[in-house]
């Protein structure tokens, strides 16, 4: 650009659709709210920038030329263009505006997750997102080939292309059918379990190893004649009475009021580990995501 040369900008274009609105300066500067000089300034510049005469003046009006009328649509277009997208700059400044693509192991996204969106919404009122329930080994597939914004799994992933965090770990505990002699407990111990008929979890699950350990560690033989892949359809078979389970407290949460719920002993940890891709750059939308989302954890399952 040669020096001195002015380029075309948003306020020479809004003061021009303006004028051309409005038929006089004084009514274009109305509109704009801003004063007459700066209307006639901001059209000289432009006819200077696009070295095309765009108004005559005509009994103290100004009149449109052809080429006026040419550029007038265009220039409606640029400068709502403009307007939208200033608006939505200043919702995503506000947090408000965004696009999250979530996914999240059955246990989270049945129940736990759609309560915490449901509250997460409410304060991001242009919030649009996509919560995807997959196993844990698949949302780490989708997370390192940039298909999710963020995974979240119960066991970690070594994979060069994504970050995997340890973002919350609460006790599992043990799920009975109403009124089961068990439910008078403080808790339920391994040893406990040595008669009952027993509903495990599926072989892939994150926490069947540490639960096999308590029984084995406690000397307990236990009858499993059910087994389910996940958490939820474990607690659904405690629901019908046909024996008790080990599950997550997320899932169990879902059963309140249906299932007796009791911590379990020993130990056995329920992780969840937040997975994204290592080269994905986090909005700030995902950023306040991820904050109030460990906060709600915490808060409800500790």
């Amino acid at each position: 650009m040669k020096p001195g040369a002015q380029k075309m900008n948003y306020r020479q274009l809004q003061a021009f659709r303006a004028v051309m609105d409005a038929g006089t300066v004084i009514g274009a500067a109305n509109l704009l709210h801003i004063s007459q000089p700066s209307v006639s300034a901001h059209i000289a510049n432009l006819e200077h920038t696009l070295k095309i005469q765009l108004f005559v003046r005509q009994g103290g009006r100004l009149a449109p030329t052809a080429e006026a009328y040419l550029l007038h649509e265009e220039a409606g277009h640029i400068v709502r263009g403009m307007a939208r997208l200033r608006r939505l700059a200043a919702d995503i400044q506000q947090l408000e505006a965004g696009r999250l693509i979530i996914g999240a192991y059955p246990a989270l996204s049945s129940y736990v997750l759609p309560r915490f969106v449901g509250v997460f919404a409410r304060h991001h009122p242009k919030l649009r997102l996509s919560l995807e329930p997959e196993a844990s080994v698949r949302i780490a597939e989708l997370a390192a080939s940039k298909q999710l914004d963020i995974g979240l799994m119960t066991m970690p992933v070594i994979d060069p292309a994504t970050t995997c965090d340890l973002i919350f770990e609460t006790a599992s505990v043990c799920v009975l059918p109403a009124g089961h002699p068990l439910s008078e407990k403080e808790a339920i111990e391994a040893a406990d379990i040595r008669d009952q008929s027993f509903i495990a979890l599926g072989r892939e699950d994150g926490s069947r190893q540490a639960v096999d350990r308590s029984f084995e560690d406690a000397g307990v033989r236990v009858e499993v004649r059910f087994e389910a892949h996940y958490s939820d359809a474990a607690c659904a078979l405690v629901a019908e009475g046909l024996g008790v389970s080990i599950v997550d407290k997320f899932s169990a949460e879902r059963w309140r009021g249906t299932l007796a719920i009791k911590p379990f002993l020993p130990y056995v940890p329920c992780h969840v580990y937040l997975t994204r891709s290592r080269t994905h750059m986090s909005s700030l939308l995902q950023e306040q995501f991820e904050r109030e989302f460990r906060v709600y954890l915490e808060e409800h399952f500790s």
